[in-house]
């Protein structure tokens, strides 16, 4: 009897280390503030995120790290990130060569992949960055939306919780908490309003209102209702300004 008293609380020690990553933390969701756009070599990108526990709560008080990595040479470089105000992330990125970079961000739990940045050489700085979509056909904006919507289904960390087999997002897999969402379609309205503020909708929704813009919605929506899938063989941010078109001439 003695010898079993002795043996509990080691046992109990024991389980307590087995489970103490989740008492830590669990796992976490990046949520960037906006896509990155005509990032160019040399020149400082800040990011803005917010951390959520399990998708849902704010964590504040984090020291995130970010970690970027050269599609091509492997060169990489590494960020520790800052909390500018309470729950909020802040970090400094200055890419020293252009191309794809593929880069991830790691508050608690699984390391979290971010859609790829495409570098712009220093060259590309002098040329007027403005936005393309009026040189493009009907067909190519609708691309364009999809692929934005891709991006941002990534970016905004719905993919940690929501499986979608058209995205490869490296490593990284979805944790599945909320329904999967591959074939998934539904009326642009209803999306748009459940986009906009779930609990607006079900005030029981656990997915927290993400503080989309419309346009954000919108090519969430198409990404959503796309009859036909993308190659997303990479997600990447789409280009948006005439310098990355220029650059890639």
């Amino acid at each position: 009897m003695i010898q079993k008293r002795l043996f509990l609380p080691f046992v109990v020690v024991a389980l307590l280390l087995l489970v103490s990553p989740v008492l830590a933390g669990g796992w976490s969701v990046a949520t960037l503030d906006e896509l990155p756009e005509c990032v160019t070599v040399g020149e400082p990108l800040t990011i803005g995120f917010v951390v959520r526990q399990h998708g849902i709560r704010i964590v504040e008080g984090l020291t995130p790290e970010i970690t970027a990595v050269h599609q091509d040479s492997r060169e990489s470089i590494e960020v520790t990130v800052e909390e500018d105000e309470a729950g909020h992330y802040v970090a400094e990125l200055t890419f020293p060569s252009d191309g794809i970079w593929e880069w991830s961000v790691n508050a608690f739990g699984p390391e979290q992949s971010l859609p790829a940045l495409t570098v712009l050489p220093a060259s590309a700085s002098d040329i007027e960055e403005t936005t393309v979509s009026d040189s493009l056909s009907s067909a190519e904006k609708a691309s364009l939306e999809i692929q934005q919507g891709a991006a941002l289904f990534v970016a905004k960390g719905c993919i940690v919780c929501h499986q979608h087999n058209d995205l490869n997002v490296g490593e990284y897999e979805s944790i599945a908490v909320g329904p999967e969402l591959t074939t998934y379609s539904e009326n642009p309205d209803f999306l748009h309003k459940w986009l906009e503020d779930p609990s607006a909708l079900k005030p029981s929704a656990a997915m927290p209102t993400l503080d989309l813009s419309d346009d954000e919605i919108e090519a969430l929506i198409a990404f959503l209702n796309a009859e036909e899938p993308e190659d997303f063989s990479q997600v990447v941010i789409p280009s948006q300004c005439k310098a990355q078109i220029a650059a890639s001439k």
